[in-house]
């Protein structure tokens, strides 16, 4: 398991701590993730292998209007937690994320051709 104090990432998931727990905490601006099995996913993977956060303890709001391709989330823990990546195989080492505010990021990319290629027409 990896600890971390500021940044850390795991795939296309950054995470960064953006403070601790604050008192009275102002969701305005982001919409509550609903947990799932007990978890919170913060990263979908379409193959079922999701980043996750165990939702005891755990807030989890997405941005309404993020830039364009992105999805940015606010976490707020109240007790420590761990991102887990569930694939048995090749996955990234769980992170230890101790109580706090945290901003995450979803890592995004840009596809020229998919700008430029089109059907062919006549």
């Amino acid at each position: 398991m990896q600890n971390f104090n500021l940044v850390a990432a795991q795939g296309e998931i950054t995470i960064r701590r953006i403070g601790g727990v604050p008192k009275r905490p102002s969701w305005k601006g982001y919409t509550p993730l609903k947990q799932e099995g007990g978890r919170i996913i913060v990263g979908h993977s379409e193959t079922g292998h999701h980043h996750v956060l165990a939702a005891a303890g755990a807030a989890v709001g997405v941005l309404d209007k993020p830039p364009e391709g992105m999805r940015i989330l606010r976490a707020i823990l109240d007790n420590p937690n761990v991102l887990e990546h569930l694939r048995p195989f090749d996955t990234h080492e769980p992170l230890m994320l101790e109580p706090g505010e945290y901003e995450i990021r979803i890592g995004r990319e840009y596809d020229p051709y998919k700008e430029l290629a089109r059907r062919q027409a006549d």
